[in-house]
């Protein structure tokens, strides 16, 4: 009895992974919950595997974080609360990443640079980052309209 139990306690360790972060603490991952960005993200292209974290105290953002270098998160947050005419589904060609499944599988987020204040944040409406969440894929798309921008105001004055 204790070897069963004993080989499901390793199993669940091999089922984790263990992040050692500089904002949030030691974090304990499912490895089902990472997600693989076969391009990385701009400026990270050798960072492939990230996973969104929840902090309660700095919702509604999110953070993405990389398993392979935790000290690098990117807090994100889904812009359509935000900005209801936001749609960059209409400026990308390649939706291969997106038809694959179902499109109600795939979320929306953009990078968020944080401010002393409120009004000092700013959301990257030019970069959005698709994660399909069921397969746990994402992707990062470069929009080539000039009418966003890297450092959209999130709160309009």
């Amino acid at each position: 009895m204790l070897k069963m139990k004993e080989k499901q306690q390793e199993r669940e360790r091999e089922s984790v992974v263990n992040l050692s972060t500089e904002k949030f603490g030691n974090l304990c991952i499912k490895k089902e919950n990472i997600i693989t960005f076969d391009a990385g993200i701009l400026g990270f292209e050798d960072l492939k595997q990230f996973v969104i974290v929840d902090v309660e105290e700095c919702l509604p953002f999110e953070w993405l974080i990389s398993v392979k270098d935790p000290l690098i998160a990117f807090p994100i947050l889904n812009p359509t609360p935000f900005f209801a005419d936001y749609n960059p589904m209409k400026s990308i060609t390649d939706l291969t990443f997106l038809t694959r499944g179902d499109k109600k599988d795939v979320e929306i987020f953009c990078t968020v640079t944080l401010g002393n204040s409120p009004s000092d944040v700013t959301i990257n409406l030019k970069g959005p980052v698709f994660i399909n969440m069921k397969d746990k894929k994402g992707k990062q798309f470069v929009l080539t309209e000039d009418y966003y921008s890297l450092h959209h105001p999130l709160l309009r004055a």
